[in-house]
């Protein structure tokens, strides 16, 4: 028996069915970043808005993170963060929000560390209406790398 929990393959291309989702790493300084070194904390920003209504209740965000990274422990919200989600659960390997959306980008900033070496392969940020599935919308995914200090 097979057992399939996790793509293979990662998507080649954003979603857009209603809402877009833009996922980024950011460096101490805020700026885009496609690496970093083990025990460095950096930034996730993931910016989210709708594509075809003023405004849109109740979005389900999960946004996995790639193997070798890990939500820290300090809640302090990054530069740049103008969304107040009405709920956030920062787990081991994945955040999960739950919030509004309007046709004005909102963006929520978090911090995480590196924590092993390597390349890893960044899952795209995914949204999704939670009583409305037909409204979705999937960031691209993207690589990370992450090397010894």
């Amino acid at each position: 028996m097979a057992y399939a929990f996790f793509d293979r393959n990662m998507p080649t291309s954003e979603v857009n069915q209603g809402l877009e989702v833009i996922h980024e790493f950011l460096d101490a300084n805020g700026n885009v970043t496609t690496k970093v070194k083990v025990g460095e904390e950096f930034w996730v920003r993931l910016r989210l808005r709708t594509t075809n209504r003023d405004r849109l209740s109740q979005i389900a965000v999960v946004d996995l993170l790639p193997g070798g990274v890990e939500p820290t422990l300090d809640r302090q919200l990054g530069p740049g963060t103008d969304w107040a989600p009405t709920y956030v659960d920062r787990r081991d390997d994945r955040v999960v929000f739950s919030g509004d959306a309007t046709k004005n980008a909102a963006t929520y900033v978090y911090k995480v560390r590196a924590t092993n070496a390597g390349v890893f392969q960044a899952p795209p940020a995914f949204a999704e209406g939670m009583y409305n599935r037909q409204i979705t919308g999937m960031s691209q995914a993207a690589n990370l790398e992450i090397v010894k200090p």
